[in-house]
């Protein structure tokens, strides 16, 4: 019997066939898109898998668009690496995304293995509707999924370039405590705390670990740990260990804490932040930081942050606490949570203790213009005869002189007083007072009775003016 040559016909429409998608586009980049740039990809794509030739103008009138609609949707996929485009525009070429993100792809090696054995567009075609197509990744083995329809072919074994050994054993620790599929964000994430930062792949692992014992599977919260870590010198485990070792006694302390309060649950990062402030930067002991918590035991759900009021108000108490931040706040700025923070007392004293300063500076001033400069002394005896003037000064009380002559004697003797510095070498305004702010005078409000601007300033200098005279 002679042999008979068999041959599926060249199909005539590509709208009869199936379009590929990958599931990380899916997953990734679908829920962020604009609708209008997931068609425009979506219609490329047909085309580009069966390698046919179509432009942004037939896209555009296809899809109902604007063709400058079109180049905006390409520009936008390029920019996430999607496709890249020609120097000349004339061609745009699709990436594979798990080829991108995890190193070879399944598609890649089907690629492979087709230029190998010279396998048909045609051939692939007849099995296609069959296989099921799964973009994750098997960080820990070897691929494991299989078409539910096995075309006739050798086994190839598929070798990934990247990423590395370390990167995959990351990836597959963060999915095991996870138990979910690593996402573009964290993996992008995770690879640059040991490319760009230098963590070594032990502590970020034990950090992925530490982090899942507390709760928190935040792939960003993991890098700050680990990074943590880093900055305190901490290249292996045995480090990271032997620091949080160090730290057994504040350990200890939260779990006081914790116990008073009646939490059963572990304390997580944002609790310790709260109660290490107390311990270092305000500077209690765990016996009133205790005794906080028992008075924050009479409430419906005691809170660390209602423990913290309490202290803070004892702190107030004392005259003032620090608060982690630039710039400064006092009591009337309940909105403002940076620099530092006096009770209201405390910035009302300052206020007059820097009034008083000045007052005293400016008497010296005047006692040593007096002593030095020849003129001065009768200057102020002629400015103390007016001010007794304008006080007995009644309008139209018939005594002596008119008010219009006080000012102008005033004037007068502003004038002497400013020659006679000039002469003897003095600044012109070496007899004014000194105000740090000229808008309220030093009082903390304006003319207007509005708490005036300075007052962030003052509260600052005036949490260190009461903690020197405590001190």
């Amino acid at each position: 019997m002679a042999k008979t040559r068999l041959k599926i016909a060249e199909r005539n429409d590509i709208f009869l066939y199936m379009t590929r998608v990958e599931n990380l586009f899916i997953n990734e980049f679908l829920p962020d898109a604009p609708g209008d740039y997931v068609k425009v990809y979506l219609y490329g794509l047909m085309y580009a898998q069966y390698d046919e030739e179509i432009d942004s103008l037939m896209i555009a009138r296809a899809l109902d668009m604007s063709e400058g609609e079109v180049e905006d949707a390409w520009g936008y996929w390029e920019a996430r690496g999607l496709v890249r485009k020609s120097e000349d525009g004339s061609l745009i070429e699709f990436v594979r995304m798990v080829e991108q993100f995890y190193g070879k792809s399944r598609a890649q090696s089907a690629v492979d293995y087709e230029q190998k054995f010279a396998q048909t567009e045609d051939e692939l075609d007849v099995n296609f509707d069959d296989e099921e197509v799964d973009t994750f990744f098997d960080f820990d083995g070897e691929e494991t999924e299989e078409p539910a329809k096995k075309l006739s072919r050798p086994a190839v074994k598929i070798e990934r370039e990247d990423p590395s050994e370390d990167i995959r054993r990351i990836f597959a620790k963060y999915q095991d405590v996870t138990g979910r599929t690593i996402s573009r964000k964290e993996t992008e994430k995770l690879s640059d705390a040991l490319s760009i930062y230098g963590i070594k792949p032990e502590v970020l692992l034990y950090a992925i670990d530490y982090c899942a014992d507390i709760g928190n599977y935040s792939a960003d919260y993991i890098y700050k740990v680990a990074f943590r870590w880093k900055e305190d010198g901490c290249e292996d485990t045995n480090a990271v260990e032997a620091l949080l070792e160090k730290h057994s006694e504040r350990n200890k302390a939260y779990r006081e804490v914790f116990k008073a309060l009646g939490f059963a649950r572990l304390t997580n990062p944002s609790d310790r932040e709260i109660m290490d402030r107390w311990f270092d930067d305000m500077r209690f002991s765990l016996e009133e930081v205790l005794d906080a918590c028992r008075a924050a035991g009479g409430i419906r759900e005691p809170s660390l942050r209602y423990v913290n009021k309490v202290l803070e108000n004892k702190m107030l108490e004392k005259g003032g606490i620090t608060v982690p931040g630039s710039g400064a706040y006092t009591s009337t700025d309940a909105d403002d949570k940076d620099g530092a923070k006096v009770s209201r007392k405390v910035l009302k004293d300052y206020y007059e203790h820097i009034r008083d300063e000045e007052e005293k500076a400016h008497a010296e001033r005047v006692k040593k213009a007096v002593s030095e400069i020849p003129g001065m002394e009768e200057i102020y005896e002629r400015e103390s005869r007016l001010g007794a003037s304008i006080t007995n000064f009644k309008p139209g009380g018939g005594a002596a002189g008119s008010l219009e002559q006080i000012r102008n004697e005033r004037k007068e003797i502003e004038e002497s007083k400013k020659n006679l510095l000039r002469s003897a070498g003095y600044p012109a305004d070496y007899l004014d007072r000194k105000y740090r702010c000229n808008i309220c005078k030093d009082t903390g409000y304006t003319d207007e009775g509005k708490v005036c601007t300075c007052c962030r300033a003052r509260a600052d200098e005036a949490y260190m003016w009461i903690r020197e005279k405590q001190n």
